[in-house]
C-alpha cells in the first residue's frame, strides 16, 4: 500500500474512532474550542480554557495551522490540561452535532474580520456561522478584541489612535449583535450561561441534506413537536438522553 493510501486510509480510521468515542462516552455539556494566533499571544486564552473542564463540561479543541508555529501541540495540551485534541483536517459540520458550545479563546483580528464578512471560506468561520444560525451557543473571550483591555497596555500595544481603538471595539459589539457571547477572562465558565439548543424542523431538514441520519437530544436541547414529525418524515432516528 502507497504511502498515500496509507495517509487516507489512518485518517479516516481516526475519524471514524472519534465519532465512535463520542457515541460511547457519558453525555456531558460538549465545548468545541476553536484556538487562533493573536498579536497580544495566545497566553490570556489558553489560560481560561485551562480552568472550565469540570464534571460537566467536555473540552475539546481543534487549532489553525498558523497556531503551531507558534506552540506546540504538547505545549497546549499541557497548558490546558485535556487531549481532547482534533486536528483541524478532520473537523467538518458534522461535528456541530455533538457540540453545545462554540468557544473562541483568542479573537484574533482576522477572525474578528473574516466572521464579520462572513467568510465560509475559512472553516472556523464557518463553523461559527452555522452553529449561531442553528441557535449554538457560541462563547468568545473578547480579551483579543478589546482595546482598551488591560493586556494590550501590559503588550505595549494601547498606542493606537482613538479611532482605530473606537473601530475595534465596535467590531467587537457587532460580534456581540450577531449572537456571540462575549466574557472576560477571569470570568468563571457557568453552564447556567449556555443556553438551550432549539432543534426545530428546518434543523432536521438541514440533517437530511447532510447525510445525517441519527442524532442525539440531550437535556440541554428543546426539540419542537414538528422537528420530531420531520424526523419521522425523512427516516431520522432521534436518540433522548
Amino acid at each position: 500500500m502507497g504511502f498515500k493510501k496509507q495517509s487516507v486510509l489512518m485518517r479516516d480510521t481516526l475519524h471514524e474512532l472519534f465519532n465512535r468515542n463520542l457515541h460511547n462516552k457519558k453525555r456531558n455539556l460538549s465545548v468545541l474550542a476553536l484556538i487562533t494566533t493573536h498579536l497580544i499571544g495566545m497566553d490570556s486564552g489558553l489560560s481560561f480554557l485551562s480552568k472550565i473542564k469540570n464534571e460537566e463540561v467536555s473540552v475539546r479543541f481543534t487549532a489553525e495551522e498558523e497556531v503551531f508555529n507558534h506552540i506546540s501541540i504538547e505545549e497546549i495540551v499541557k497548558t490546558i490540561h485535556t487531549d481532547n485534541w482534533i486536528p483541524q483536517r478532520l473537523i467538518s459540520e458534522n461535528v456541530l452535532s455533538h457540540t453545545d458550545v462554540i468557544l473562541i479563546p483568542n479573537l484574533s483580528f482576522s477572525l474578528v474580520s473574516d466572521i464579520l464578512s462572513f467568510n465560509e471560506n475559512r472553516l472556523f468561520v464557518r463553523l461559527i456561522l452555522i452553529a449561531l444560525l442553528r441557535g449554538k451557543t457560541v462563547m468568545a473571550v473578547k480579551t483579543g478584541a478589546d482595546p482598551y483591555h488591560p493586556l494590550w497596555r501590559i503588550k505595549g500595544m494601547d498606542n493606537g489612535t482613538n479611532g482605530l481603538k473606537r473601530k475595534l471595539y465596535n467590531q467587537m459589539m457587532q460580534l456581540k449583535d450577531m449572537g456571540i457571547t462575549l466574557i472576560d477572562e477571569k470570568e468563571n465558565f457557568s453552564i447556567r450561561k449556555v443556553k438551550k439548543t432549539v432543534i426545530n424542523e428546518e434543523t432536521i431538514q438541514y440533517f437530511h441534506q447532510q447525510n445525517i441520519n441519527s442524532f442525539v437530544i440531550s437535556k440541554e436541547m428543546i426539540i419542537t413537536p414538528l422537528a420530531k414529525d420531520k424526523a419521522k418524515e425523512l427516516n431520522i432516528t432521534l436518540t433522548f438522553k
